[in-house]
C-alpha cells in the first residue's frame, strides 16, 4: 500500500503549504502540453480537445473524477514533491463565494514579491485565461450543504451518486464563467478543489456504508488513466480505496498549536467536533533513533502530570509512546571533547535534535578535528530509503470518554527513561508530535 498523504481543506493550508501548491500549480502552466504532468495535459482528459473522457452519470461519475483528481494528484507532485491536492468545502455550510486563496488575481510569494495567482485563473486550451461569474464572491451555497448532508444517510451508491450530481452541478453553474461546461470547465484550477470535495464527499460516505461497488460501477473502464507500469485502463474498482491510492481526507479544519513534551498544550475541543470526528491519533515523527530507551506517556485533561502519575485506572491516561534505545548516549558521554565540555556542551551531540520546537546548538564554531565525529553512525536504509521512526498513538476512545462542557482538551506528555526517571525534552530525539483528526 501507497505511503498516506493528506487532502486538506484549502483554507486550512499552512502559509509553506499553500505556497507549496502555488508553485507547482504555475510550474504546470509553463510545461509543454506534450508533458504528461503539464497543466494543458490533465485539463484534456475532461472536456477534450481532442476526448472528452468525463463521465457525468451512471456508472462512473464518482469512479472516473477519483481517477482524474489522483492524476492531477501525481502532476503535481511530478513538479512539487509533497504536495497534496486541496479540496473546497463548499458543502458544508453555510458558505459564501470562493476560497479567499482563489479571489485575487496576484499573490505575495516567498520572496515577498508580487506574482500572479495560479488559483485565479488558468491557461485556457483555445488561449487567454478563464474567467468565472462577476458575482461569485456573493454567491451562496448552503442549499447545496443542506442537499449534500442529507444525501449523507443513503444506503444506495446508485442514489446517493445521484444525489450528489446534482449540487456538483450546480456549483458549476454558479461558478459560471469556463466552469459552466465541460468543455471548458477543467481549464479553471478550482475545478480541481471543487472536485476534490466531491471526492471527500463520496469517501465520508464510503466509511458508514462499506461494501463493494455496483458491478457496473466496478467493471467499468476508466480511461484515459492507466493502471500503474500497465498499458490497460483502470477500472472502477482500483478506485474504491483512497488508502489503496495512497491519500486521505482530513476533514476538519482548524490550527493546532504545536504538541511538546513535557508542555500542557490546550486544543480546541468543539462539541459539533466531539460528536462527529471519526478517529484521532497522535503521530511521534522522527528521523533518528532514541540514544536512550524512552517511553513518553500521554495524559489528558491532567495538566500536573508527572512520571509518578499513576496509569493503571487512571481516566486521564490515553497510553504510551515507547522508544528502545541504540546505547549510544554512554558511549558519547564518556569520550566527549574537552573542547565542548568548555563551552558547556558536556554530554550533547553535535546535532542533536532538539524536542519539537526547541533549539539545538550548533558545533560550527570549532573544529574537533579529522574522525572526531560526535554524530552516532546509522546505517543506511535497504535501497538507500531514508530511515524513519515514526509512532503513533490511537486516542481516539479517549477523546470520546471526555465528558465535559469546556471547549478545549489539554495534553501533558511525560517523558521517562527505563528507571522511571524523567527525562528532559531535549534529550527527546522528536521533529514533530502531531494531533490528526478523521
Amino acid at each position: 500500500m501507497a505511503a498516506i498523504g493528506y487532502r486538506k481543506n484549502i483554507n486550512c493550508l499552512t502559509t509553506d503549504e499553500l505556497h507549496d501548491f502555488r508553485e507547482a500549480l504555475a510550474e504546470m502552466y509553463t510545461l509543454p502540453a506534450s508533458n504528461p504532468n503539464s497543466f494543458a495535459k490533465q485539463a484534456t482528459f475532461h472536456g477534450g480537445p481532442p476526448t472528452s473522457y468525463c463521465r457525468h452519470g451512471s456508472p462512473g461519475f464518482f469512479t472516473w473524477h477519483r481517477a482524474e483528481m489522483k492524476a492531477l494528484e501525481d502532476a503535481l507532485q511530478a513538479v512539487g514533491c509533497k504536495v497534496m491536492l486541496p479540496f473546497w468545502d463548499w458543502s458544508s455550510g453555510p458558505s459564501t463565494g470562493i476560497p479567499a486563496a482563489c479571489r485575487e488575481a496576484s499573490y505575495v510569494n516567498r520572496a515577498g514579491a508580487t506574482v500572479p495567482n495560479p488559483l485565479y485563473s488558468g491557461p485556457r486550451n483555445a488561449g487567454g485565461w478563464t474567467t468565472r461569474s462577476a458575482s461569485i464572491d456573493a454567491t451562496v451555497f448552503d442549499d447545496l450543504a443542506v442537499s449534500v448532508n442529507a444525501a449523507m444517510s443513503e444506503p444506495s451508491f446508485a442514489s446517493f451518486q445521484n444525489l450528489i450530481n446534482s449540487p456538483h452541478g450546480s456549483i458549476h453553474g454558479r461558478v459560471g464563467g469556463d466552469m459552466c461546461c465541460v468543455p471548458t470547465a477543467s481549464y479553471d484550477p478550482i475545478f480541481f478543489l471543487h472536485h476534490a470535495n466531491v471526492d471527500r464527499i463520496w469517501a465520508t460516505w464510503q466509511l458508514t456504508h462499506p461494501g463493494p461497488l455496483p458491478s457496473t460501477e466496478a467493471s467499468l473502464q476508466l480511461p484515459p488513466f492507466n493502471r500503474p507500469f500497465s498499458t490497460s485502463w483502470q477500472t472502477g474498482a482500483d478506485v474504491i480505496s483512497t488508502d489503496a491510492l495512497g491519500y486521505r481526507y482530513r476533514t476538519w479544519c482548524f490550527i493546532l498549536p504545536p504538541i511538546r513534551i513535557w508542555e500542557t498544550v490546550r486544543i480546541a475541543w468543539p462539541l459539533p467536533l466531539r460528536k462527529t470526528f471519526g478517529t484521532a491519533r497522535l503521530v511521534f515523527r522522527s528521523d533518528r533513533m532514541q540514544d536512550e530507551t524512552i517511553e513518553i506517556r500521554v495524559f489528558l485533561d491532567q495538566p500536573r502530570a508527572t512520571s509518578r502519575t499513576k496509569t493503571i485506572d487512571n481516566p486521564a491516561f490515553a497510553g504510551t509512546f515507547g522508544f528502545i534505545g541504540h546505547g549510544g548516549r554512554e558511549e558519547i558521554d564518556a569520550t566527549h571533547c574537552a573542547e565542548c565540555a568548555a563551552v558547556g556542551h558536556t554530554g550533547e551531540h553535535a546535532n542533536h535534535r532538539a524536542a519539537a520546537g526547541g533549539d539545538h546548538h550548533d558545533h560550527a564554531d570549532h573544529d574537533h578535528g579529522e574522525g572526531h565525529d560526535h554524530g552516532t553512525p546509522r546505517a543506511p536504509a535497504p535501497g538507500g530509503a531514508e530511515e524513519r521512526f515514526d509512532v503513533e498513538l490511537d486516542v481516539t476512545d479517549k477523546l470520546r470518554s471526555i465528558e465535559t462542557d469546556e471547549e478545549e482538551v489539554a495534553f501533558k506528555l511525560v517523558a521517562i527513561d527505563s528507571d522511571g526517571n524523567e527525562v528532559p525534552a531535549e534529550r527527546v530525539q522528536v521533529d514533530e508530535i502531531e494531533l490528526v483528526i478523521e
